[in-house]
């Protein structure tokens, strides 16, 4: 056979062989988030009805995501995978009627019930702040009391009380001024959050869009119930091969807002199940004997993290591992977008491990960007990080804007850069390991 044809040879077998490598990686990938959404799809179902705590949502999803460790291997503590604790959570379970005029308005589409406001019904007049506030030379405000069968209008444009931010906040350390309680006009988006607490008024926020300057009245029939509910952290964990002592924690929060009454509830894709999606993947992952890792990986989906990072925090304060023994923490949060790269909370805290999460990907070009930010008590990895335990928050960035709102579904979820995150982050679980 002539050289010629040898190099023909070698050159259409390496072909081949590239061939078949980039079929087999868009295979995988095409796997990877198709398992990805299916995660995301079920999480986000009106089964766990925003898994929170109504409908028991909070507790199916931890017993879903126990199935799943369970499925792959991933072993569970001594007492089983659950570590139980306790908290008290705001909840909106039953009616939520709000009407201007005769108009009525779609909760979580038209308005909003701020986390910590009491259940109110009847009829009320609308008064605009205005009409109760004085300005004195000294440039302070004066507040009139209000009557208890109003509800007062604060536009989000307002001049009065020196703005916006710090008129909500005076009226709320005032319980209203008197009145039931206000309105708080937006123009920009509705976006919930969660309350231990409940204040003795009511709080809409109203769009804009949905709120008829000429409107005289609202009629409201809101039912709220202060609960004293158990919550669990569901932990699984892998052995380690050659380091057993030395830990690797990956860590997403599994709950979200719940629900706004009886028929609306917040599907929380983005925030978090696709997190949650993200830990499982990387769980299976792990858990298959090519792949078993050299430290012990601990795997745990948090509750209570809306509410005020709850789990996490007892967690710290009861652990059920040595936090000196974690040589990384990685907080997963916000995993389904991805186009402008990942912003990481505390790189410059713990610079060369950035550094290295940085090379890593640039070596690899998997995200377009890869962005520190400092310290932030913004998620679960905050309790570690006040601990001494080295660690990274780390979320997407670019995509859809929905958050904290209805509109964060599954089905919009595009999860453009999943497959190279998680590629990004089992490269650098690696590197963690030598």
């Amino acid at each position: 056979m002539s050289s010629l044809c040898i190099r023909r040879l070698s050159f259409s077998f390496i072909f081949f062989c590239l061939f078949v490598e980039i079929f087999n990686n868009k295979i995988c990938n095409a796997q990877d988030s198709a398992y990805a959404k299916k995660i995301i799809d079920t999480l986000s179902s009106s089964y766990f009805f925003g898994r929170g705590y109504v409908n028991n949502g909070d507790t199916k999803a931890a017993a879903y995501i126990a199935d799943q460790f369970y499925e792959y291997g991933v072993s569970a503590n001594r007492g089983g995978y659950f570590q139980s604790f306790m908290m008290d959570v705001n909840t909106f379970p039953g009616k939520m009627v709000v009407k201007l005029d005769d108009k009525n308005l779609t909760p979580g589409i038209d308005y909003i019930v701020s986390a910590e406001s009491k259940g109110k019904k009847g009829k009320f007049k609308l008064i605009k702040i205005e009409a109760i506030a004085t300005q004195s030379a000294d440039g302070s405000w004066q507040y009139a009391v209000a009557d208890s069968k109003t509800i007062l209008i604060i536009d989000d444009s307002t001049k009065v009380g020196g703005g916006i931010k710090s008129l909500i906040k005076t009226v709320k350390e005032k319980n209203g001024f008197g009145a039931a309680g206000f309105i708080e006009l937006n123009s920009s988006k509705l976006t919930m959050n969660m309350s231990m607490e409940v204040k003795p008024f009511v709080h809409l926020i109203i769009l804009k869009s949905s709120f008829n300057k000429t409107v005289q009245t609202i009629t409201l029939d809101i039912q709220n119930k202060l609960l004293k509910v158990q919550s669990q952290n569901v932990i699984g964990y892998i052995h380690g091969t050659r380091k057993p002592d030395s830990i690797i924690v990956l860590t997403a929060h599994y709950d979200h807002l719940g629900a706004l009454g009886n028929a609306t509830y917040f599907p929380g894709a983005n925030d978090n199940a696709s997190g949650i999606a993200m830990l499982l993947s990387l769980a299976r992952y792990y858990s298959k004997m090519e792949h078993r890792p050299e430290y012990t990986m601990v795997f745990i989906a948090f509750g209570g993290e809306e509410v005020g990072l709850v789990g996490s925090q007892f967690f710290v304060q009861y652990p059920l591992i040595s936090l000196n023994k974690i040589r990384f923490l990685i907080n997963m949060d916000i995993m389904g977008t991805g186009e402008e790269g990942i912003k990481v909370v505390n790189a410059t805290e713990f610079k060369s491990d950035f550094d290295n999460l940085v090379k890593i990907n640039d070596e690899n070009l998997l995200l377009k960007s890869v962005q520190p930010r400092g310290k932030a008590a913004n998620s679960d990895h905050y309790p570690f990080s006040e601990k001494g335990v080295r660690c990274f928050f780390i979320y997407t960035l670019g995509g859809i804007s929905a958050y904290h709102d209805v509109y964060d579904r599954a089905e919009t979820l595009p999860l453009t850069k999943f497959n190279d995150l998680e590629k990004l982050l089992k490269l650098f679980i690696d590197s963690c390991q030598k």
